[in-house]
């Protein structure tokens, strides 16, 4: 059949699309504006690079295939690790760092209730600095983004991956392994069973136990340091949390030292993006040096990616309406478009109508809820609301 598309594939259309399309313009040339560069990453990823590079959540769901060339593949489950790939091959250590922003999409096998096995990225890296800075940067950058396309009613959750590990490297592996894995699905009875059970000294059993309630405010920082004492690992944290509350965001971040992400990839800070309205994640990011180093790469990374549907759905631009419906109105094809440029030359948006009948044009512009419609011979415009026309203008 002709309508069907494969399980798991969706086409967007409509006017989700042009919101789709608007965020991805405008997150594109701000990020350019920043000195990031648009990056392109290929569709398909060579199993042999991305298996050991990956965290264990994706390689469980990456969607395997062979080229006609016999060389086995997946379907580009991580924009990331395109992006470290094209660092090692294009850029010297003395050209670093790289900035990178990109809009694509990735492809992995869902998980239940959900059956979509693509989505839309957009999503910004900074690859191979050096020194402090750039987590605040990638994070004041993400907040303003948010603000330009219209999702100010959204919160930063700041966590740090290094806080996490060390007090988990005092557990045996299996009872680490089941703290994390309990501190991922949000089971505290599940946490608590594991950390009652676990041989672990009384200073990290102490720092464990208080890790699901180090939630809240920017003032939770302070208290993980004074219960971890001297040496607390959380100084690009502090920094990073007290540089955005001094830019006035103190309000848009929350810090919850629960986050868990896999070791083996992320080090250092990261974060969740919620929306206030739907209460899910965007998506997210954080540092990931080890990725890096992973990869033969020596240096520090930061980055995020969010889904781009999610956030055009929730932007000012979903319920944008089209502007202006103009009628041709018996002019030649030749004239009508004369006159329907100089009128799109001002910075109004327009959609072309051909159909002979007026009213039929006028009915067709309350349909698609444009803001006015206007007769190209005559001059005469009439403003319209979602219910009907208004008066002549």
């Amino acid at each position: 059949m002709v309508n069907r598309l494969p399980r798991g594939c969706v086409n967007v259309g409509g006017e989700l699309a042009s919101a789709m399309e608007e965020c991805r313009r405008i997150f594109i040339s701000f990020f350019e504006d920043w000195g990031y560069s648009p990056f392109l990453p290929s569709g398909l990823q060579l199993l042999e690079s991305a298996w050991d590079k990956l965290p264990s959540q994706v390689r469980s769901r990456l969607v395997a295939l062979t080229t006609p060339y016999g060389e086995p593949c997946c379907l580009r489950g991580d924009i990331t690790l395109a992006a470290v790939a094209y660092l090692a091959s294009h850029y010297a250590p003395e050209e670093r760092p790289l900035r990178i922003c990109y809009c694509d999409r990735v492809y992995m096998k869902s998980t239940p209730p959900r059956t979509s096995i693509e989505s839309f990225q957009i999503g910004a890296e900074l690859l191979g600095w050096e020194g402090e800075g750039a987590d605040a940067e990638m994070l004041s950058l993400l907040l303003r983004v948010l603000d330009a396309l219209g999702l100010e009613q959204t919160t930063i959750a700041l966590g740090d991956s290094t806080f996490l590990q060390r007090a988990l490297a005092s557990a045996e592996s299996a009872a680490a392994e089941g703290l994390a894995d309990a501190l991922r699905r949000g089971s505290l009875p599940d946490y608590y069973a594991v950390l009652e059970k676990g041989n672990i000294p009384d200073f990290y059993r102490t720092i464990l136990s208080a890790i699901p309630r180090l939630r809240g405010d920017i003032s939770v920082i302070a208290e993980a340091e004074k219960l971890w004492g001297r040496g607390a690992p959380l100084s690009a944290l502090k920094t990073t949390a007290a540089t955005l509350e001094s830019q006035g965001y103190g309000n848009r971040i929350t810090v919850d030292l629960s986050l868990v992400r896999d070791p083996g990839y992320y080090s250092g800070p990261l974060f969740e993006v919620y929306s206030w309205e739907s209460g899910r994640s965007l998506g997210g990011g954080g540092r990931y040096d080890r990725l890096l180093s992973s990869c033969g790469l020596r240096g520090q990374a930061m980055g995020f990616a969010l889904d781009l549907e999610q956030a055009a759905a929730l932007s000012s631009f979903r319920s944008r309406r089209s502007q202006v419906m103009a009628w041709a109105g018996g002019l030649s094809p030749e004239e009508a478009l004369r006159r329907a440029a100089d009128l799109a030359s001002g910075g109004t948006r327009i959609e072309m109508n051909w159909n002979g009948d007026r009213s039929a044009s006028l009915q067709a512009a309350e349909k698609r809820g444009c803001r006015s419609w206007v007769d190209l011979a005559s001059g005469t415009a009439y403003t319209l609301s979602p219910a009907g026309k208004g008066g002549a203008s």
